[in-house]
C-alpha cells in the first residue's frame, strides 16, 4: 500500500492550486501532487545519492565541431551498454542531444561526467520516476 501524505494550505494557495489543476488537465489532486513531487525531487535532489537500477536522460548542447563530436562518439561507444537511444538535432552551429540511459546508476553516472568534462559541452541530466 502506498503511503498517504497529509497536507494543510491557507485558502489562497488551494483556490491557485485549484484553478491551476484543472486548467492542466489533471483530474484529481492527488495526480497533480504526484507530478510535483517528482519534479520537486528532480528539481532538488542530485543524482549523487541514487543507487541501483536506474533510467535517466541527458540532454547536451555544444558546438557542432568535428572533435568535439569525435570526442562524445567514443564515449558512446565505451557506454553503449547503458546507451538506449540517442536524438540529436542540429540548429544552426549548435547540436542538441537528448540520450536515454538505462542501467546501473554508478555505469550512467560516470558516463554523465565524462560527456560533462568535454570543453564546450553544456550537460544535464535527469531520473525518469515510473511509478
Amino acid at each position: 500500500m502506498s503511503p498517504i501524505i497529509s497536507l494543510k494550505v491557507n485558502e489562497e494557495l488551494h483556490e491557485r492550486f485549484e484553478k491551476v489543476r484543472i486548467a492542466s488537465g489533471f483530474d484529481s489532486k492527488s495526480e497533480a501532487l504526484r507530478e510535483s513531487i517528482v519534479k520537486f525531487i528532480e528539481t532538488h535532489n542530485k543524482f549523487d545519492d541514487l543507487e541501483g537500477y536506474k533510467i535517466m536522460t541527458v540532454n547536451l548542447v555544444y558546438p557542432f565541431k568535428d572533435s568535439i563530436i569525435d570526442e562524445i562518439t567514443e564515449i558512446y561507444s565505451h557506454y553503449h551498454n547503458v546507451i538506449r537511444n540517442v536524438s540529436d538535432w542540429r540548429i544552426a552551429e549548435k547540436k542538441i542531444e537528448i540520450l536515454l540511459a538505462v542501467g546501473e546508476i554508478q555505469i550512467i553516472k560516470d558516463l554523465y561526467r565524462k560527456i560533462s568534462s568535454i570543453k564546450d559541452v553544456i550537460a544535464s541530466i535527469h531520473e525518469i520516476i515510473i511509478e
